[in-house]
């Protein structure tokens, strides 16, 4: 892919978020070609969180640096590898459970392909953040309604569903609920955080 594929598939994005959906699908990306994708944008958003976390930590009360996660990139990249695989698994397999018949390989792409997007809005907030803290603030926002559109869009085109309503509801159900299975296991597992006294 070069660059100038890569600006047009970008803009394809928000124009035509399913039409892109089905042009990355029929583009039939090796496997491993997909995981080294997710590998790469992951490096990136982990380099950029540490890089933001460089530039705007504060101290804390007591002169002591406050340690992050974006200030671990390894570990941050592992937990985004960790989501991105979960949300493509969830994207795929609660989609057939009812009737679709995307693959895991494709939502895989597709994911991946959204936190590659994500990641240009992340690096213009960055920027904002130095000059316009306001507007980089609400960039945050639209970000995350740029990743709800956009899975609702892909996860549409990736089954061939018909409607863009029960898709919506069926990403907030499966939302819900795998929050409360994670919640569920974190807490069996002891690493949730402790409840201030």
């Amino acid at each position: 892919m070069s660059f100038d594929d890569f600006k047009t598939l970008v803009g394809l994005s928000f124009r035509d978020p399913q039409g892109t959906a089905r042009l990355l699908i029929g583009q039939n990306w090796p496997l491993q070609a997909r995981w080294m994708a997710l590998l790469a944008a992951v490096s990136i958003s982990a380099l950029l969180a540490s890089l933001a976390a460089a530039i705007f930590a504060a101290p804390a009360e007591d002169g002591v640096q406050v340690v992050m996660l974006s200030q671990q990139p390894m570990v941050f990249a592992v937990m985004q590898i960790g989501a991105i695989v979960l949300a493509a698994g969830l994207m795929s397999g609660v989609g057939r459970m009812f009737g679709g018949t995307g693959r895991f390989e494709d939502a895989l792409l597709l994911t991946v392909w959204i936190e590659v997007l994500l990641l240009l809005v992340q690096a213009v907030q960055l920027v904002l953040s130095l000059v316009l803290p306001v507007v980089a603030g609400l960039l945050g926002v639209a970000a995350t309604a740029l990743f709800l559109w956009l899975t609702v869009h892909f996860t549409k085109a990736l089954h061939g569903f018909q409607s863009l309503l029960k898709v919506t509801l069926g990403l907030i159900g499966t939302a819900i609920a795998a929050g409360f299975v994670l919640s569920l296991l974190a807490a069996a597992l002891g690493i949730m955080p402790e409840m201030p006294q």
